[in-house]
């Protein structure tokens, strides 16, 4: 050890990663949300309001609200302000006290409840859904195909397909239940910072237990659901 250089001692030391104030903000904002529970509609403050309050500059206010506009947790409207478009849950552990592994595990958990309450959900709605249903389920997929790029290549495409699903199950409390385990999966997916899968890989997923489902078969329909899971697992993984 003596005869160690300073360089040597230097390399034994990891970096530590260092934050974006950008996603600083955005998590404040997700607070600020769950804090005052806000609904779907609410205005959030003006970016110089949010600026001056965090003290940072409005550079990063706005890249933060695009990452939550591309969560779709807010709608931003050019001229007008920022709006609440997704109810926030304050979390169930404070993430800042949780290390990469915890969060990781934390996401399995949520993943795992998510995919509990989707798979009921699916084989219910296939077995009570009617045409009415296949229409609305069809409106979403195609609008998900139209969709900018930016809200692709975050997971609402999933949830808005699989809560189209539940709004045609017929059980109010499993359509509660649902709502609520997405909501964990969101809070729990964005502290990970993980990116979805390619959107053309999920579509192509959502057509196939859309084809289950317009077939009337409710095993096949929980099946190719239990399928899209497992393929966003082994994602999750790498």
């Amino acid at each position: 050890m003596e005869n160690a250089t300073k360089a040597d001692l230097v390399r034994g030391l990891r970096p530590i990663p260092r934050k974006r104030v950008s996603e600083e903000v955005a998590a404040r904002i997700q607070e600020l949300i769950a804090s005052r529970n806000l609904k779907r509609g609410d205005r959030l403050p003006s970016e110089r309001e949010i600026a001056e309050t965090l003290g940072v500059g409005r550079s990063a206010v706005r890249e933060g609200l695009g990452y939550l506009a591309a969560l779709d947790i807010i709608t931003v409207r050019q001229g007008q302000g920022s709006f609440v478009n997704e109810p926030q849950r304050l979390a169930i552990l404070d993430r800042e006290s949780l290390g990469s592994k915890e969060r990781r595990e934390r996401l399995r958990m949520a993943t795992q409840a998510r995919c509990v309450l989707d798979c009921a959900v699916v084989e219910l709605a296939t077995r009570v859904g009617g045409p009415q249903m296949l229409a609305a389920l069809r409106e979403c997929l195609e609008a998900a195909d139209t969709e900018p790029e930016r809200i692709k290549r975050a997971h609402a495409i999933d949830l808005s397909f699989e809560e189209c699903i539940g709004d045609h199950c017929g059980n109010p409390y499993l359509i509660a239940l649902q709502r609520e385990a997405h909501r964990y999966f969101r809070t729990a997916w964005e502290s990970v910072g993980l990116m979805p899968r390619p959107a053309s890989e999920r579509s192509a997923q959502h057509w196939h237990i859309f084809e289950a489902i317009q077939s009337g078969d409710a095993e096949e329909a929980r099946r190719r659901m239990e399928e899209h899971f497992r393929l966003q697992a082994l994602a999750s993984e790498k």
